[in-house]
């Protein structure tokens, strides 16, 4: 059994107004599981960490709030199934990570921060019964801690902002209710969170953790699952919720970040469904889809706010991920607005153009081996390729490829 007591910080280099990515509920397996929807052999990683790499503005860092696993453990698999993940991670081969020493990048300049969920303290998905222990397979976080980070909360602290990383615990569903809670806080977290915003000051503060702190009925991204559980306090963790509130409310904290109920939505802390950027709300409350699904938000920070984005979406699960799968490609990639896709072979299709928030750009049908795309009237950034193409039926491919206009 591991608990870690130790609470530490880590000073990052950003000095000025800076973007992050928030991503949950990776559900990175090695196993097929009928319980859970899962990132098999992390193949919905590989996409949107390199989805993430291209990103312009890029990221400082990336933040990742639990379930990075979809089994903590597994007697099949006994290094757990973080390694499907970590192997897209720089440093390679690193073991008992610090905070902050993995990045998705191999110029290892954009690191990738986690928190963990519920799923890192699973040793299977089968037979669970919570009903005869109050700390259900406490055993299994040690692989989290191997291959991920520590196990422990910590400060990540900026000229202008501070970021508490927080444990949020493990599922006492089935002990005190039905509804999927976790076990949340300790007093002594909350003592060291308290702590951490009196020192902040008037620094922008965030709070980032597995479970929601307060929940609505939001929606989800791409095929991803939503709860439908709409109430506030739904989903969310178990002890010392109202004084977690009442800290929040306390200290003017800007944002929470969680994930956990698998869909989209932001609320005020009695649970109403409120705008991402709401600033008359109070602390707002945000929920990210799950990264299996492509779910991820785009976080700016200033002096003055916290930008959230609306719900973005990197690669869409589908019967096929990828455009080497039907020997298709893409050319020039990064271009200056005109590309080509390459299909191999003569089919019909029809192509779709989304920018980063969402919006349709460029639509497009095409009945040819070979299609350009032309996106000279978009400005530089990222975008996302949709390609709906019939060959044969009754097989249909959908996906999101990442295009990237560079000037």
């Amino acid at each position: 059994m591991l608990l870690a007591a130790l609470f530490s910080s880590q000073v990052s280099a950003q000095s000025s107004a800076f973007t992050f990515v928030h991503i949950s509920d990776l559900h990175v397996s090695t196993v097929t599981s009928a319980v859970n929807l899962c990132d098999l052999n992390g193949e919905e990683a590989k996409c949107y960490l390199q989805t993430f790499n291209n990103l312009n503005p890029r990221p400082a860092f990336i933040l990742a709030t639990g379930d990075i696993s979809n089994i903590g453990n597994s007697t099949a698999v006994p290094g757990g199934m973080y390694r499907a993940l970590t192997q897209y991670l720089y440093p390679h081969g690193l073991t008992y990570p610090g905070i902050g020493s993995l990045f998705i990048d191999s110029a290892q300049t954009i690191p990738i921060y986690f928190a963990p969920g519920n799923h890192e303290y699973y040793t299977t998905l089968t037979g669970l019964d919570f009903t005869t222990q109050t700390l259900p397979y406490l055993d299994s976080i040690p692989n989290y801690v191997k291959n991920i980070a520590p196990d422990t909360d910590y400060a990540v602290t900026t000229d202008i902002s501070v970021i508490l990383f927080m444990r949020s615990g493990w599922d006492i569903s089935y002990l005190v209710s039905t509804d999927p809670k976790g076990s949340s806080f300790s007093d002594a977290q909350i003592a060291w969170m308290t702590n951490q915003l009196s020192l902040a000051g008037n620094k922008k503060k965030m709070l980032v953790m597995h479970h929601p702190a307060a929940n609505y009925n939001g929606t989800g991204c791409s095929t991803a699952t939503h709860s439908a559980i709409a109430n506030d306090s739904s989903a969310t963790f178990y002890y010392n919720r109202d004084a977690f509130i009442h800290m929040c409310d306390s200290f003017h904290v800007d944002v929470i970040l969680a994930g956990h109920s698998h869909q989209n939505v932001v609320v005020d802390k009695n649970g109403n469904q409120i705008d991402e950027n709401c600033d008359t709300c109070g602390t707002r409350y945000v929920q990210t889809g799950p990264a299996f699904g492509g779910c991820y938000r785009s976080i700016t920070v200033d002096s003055s706010f916290v930008t959230v984005s609306v719900p973005l979406s990197s690669c869409i699960p589908a019967a096929v991920k990828d455009l080497d799968e039907l020997h298709m490609s893409v050319y020039p990639d990064p271009s200056n607005g005109i590309f080509t896709l390459n299909m191999g072979q003569t089919m019909q299709v029809q192509l779709k153009v989304y920018n980063l928030m969402g919006q349709c750009v460029h639509q497009q049908s095409a009945l040819d081996s070979n299609v350009q795309i032309d996106l000279r009237n978009q400005a530089s950034g990222i975008y996302f390729l949709q390609l709906v193409a019939e060959q044969g039926e009754p097989v249909t491919y959908n996906f999101k490829y990442p295009l990237v206009i560079n000037r």
